[in-house]
């Protein structure tokens, strides 16, 4: 079976470790960055099945980077994590290619529940 690998973009370190923990106990390697630009160059050095991407970051909005990140990265998995979750964003970015908008803080199984909507044979 194939390991799932993904990259979290998310300026809070805090937010970073407790995903990336979340992650690994579910089986899937995780990496971070904490900001776009760091985010874009790991995702063109490495291949990662999900993309988990806040939308305010230093360096820009995820919300606004979502469709080239698609557009570049076709298969790529992309799951928005947000505390500003209104309709408005969440319609955005599905319409641009996100499978799901998880709202912050962070819940461990909402995370699960997410991954195995979409990853089948995940074993969770």
């Amino acid at each position: 079976m194939m390991t799932l690998k993904a990259l979290i973009i998310d300026d809070e370190i805090d937010i970073c470790v407790l995903l990336s923990g979340l992650l690994k106990n579910l089986g899937i390697k995780a990496s971070f960055a904490v900001s776009l630009k760091d985010g874009d160059r790991n995702l063109s050095e490495n291949e990662y099945n999900i993309l988990f991407l806040d939308n305010n970051l230093p360096d820009g909005s995820g919300l606004d980077q979502l469709p080239e990140f698609k557009n570049k990265y076709p298969e790529l998995v992309i799951i928005m994590i947000s505390a500003y979750d209104g309709d408005k964003e969440k319609e955005f970015a599905q319409r641009n290619g996100a499978i799901d908008f998880i709202s912050k803080p962070l819940s461990g199984n909402i995370v699960k529940n997410t991954l195995t909507k979409y990853f089948k044979n995940l074993n969770l």
